[in-house]
């Protein structure tokens, strides 16, 4: 298949998957998480990879969600919002360990993109955000499930409150983030602990991964009440009036 918006390369038993719609900042669009969701499934039967590492071109990791693509149509919504589930299941329940190198901004789903990645790496560039509520919409693709478990309740539930940006150093702190490096070491130490990782016999690493997210309650419980309260949002005047805002502003 060839790829309009991910770039994939392997090496070694590791798969580099390279979010590259530069200009939308990596958001999500129709395309990508297309791509994005044949890319992890197809990596899920491929007995060569052992491991995948998932990063943004550009110096993005992924600015969220398509804003100027969303519709009030609940059919299409939910039909979109599919794909990033089965993603989201992929990643965080699937044999292979992911690793998320962050660059630049992981903002709304590009947030809880890399939260449903086994390691975050991030460098000196990166900023995080839960900034759903700045366009009336409540977080997605799992972040209500797994961020409270990576950073605490509390920390958890002022990321999602307040939209603030988090920045790198912070983000160590929070944990929201298992390591910093310099940009030019993003990568390296991305593949390095990608090796760590496929040293594990592949049946092994699947049953972890299965253990580790089975300990915190249904994941698919909580996808499926995201996605009715994204819908109910999605027809809201409130959601409306604050799209309308962030497209004006993106604009100039």
């Amino acid at each position: 298949m060839v790829m309009q918006e991910l770039n994939t390369t392997l090496t070694d038993g590791i798969l580099h998957i390279e979010l590259n719609a530069p200009a939308k900042k990596n958001a999500l669009t129709d395309t990508l998480r297309t791509e994005l969701r044949e890319t992890v499934a197809a990596a899920q039967d491929d007995r060569q990879i052992q491991c995948m590492v998932l990063s943004g071109a550009g110096g993005n990791f992924c600015s969220g969600g398509d804003i100027s693509a969303m519709t009030s149509d609940r059919d299409l919504a939910r039909r979109r919002m599919t794909i990033l589930h089965d993603v989201v299941r992929l990643l965080i329940g699937g044999q292979k360990p992911v690793i998320a190198a962050v660059s630049g901004p992981a903002f709304g789903a590009g947030l809880s993109l890399a939260l449903c990645c086994d390691q975050i790496i991030c460098d000196d560039t990166a900023r995080f955000c839960a900034s759903f509520g700045r366009v009336g919409l409540p977080p997605d693709l799992a972040l209500s499930w797994t961020l409270p478990r990576r950073i605490g309740e509390a920390p958890a539930r002022r990321m999602l409150l307040s939209t603030r940006i988090v920045d790198a150093p912070e983000a160590v702190q929070l944990r929201l983030t298992d390591e910093l490096t310099r940009p030019e070491d993003l990568l390296g130490r991305a593949f390095e602990l990608a090796r760590e990782f496929a040293a594990f016999t592949q049946e092994s690493k699947g049953h972890v991964k299965s253990l580790v997210a089975s300990a915190a309650g249904s994941l698919d419980a909580i996808l499926e009440r995201e996605m009715e309260s994204y819908i109910t949002l999605l027809n809201s005047e409130e959601y409306r009036a604050a799209r309308e805002r962030f497209l004006a502003k993106s604009r100039t």
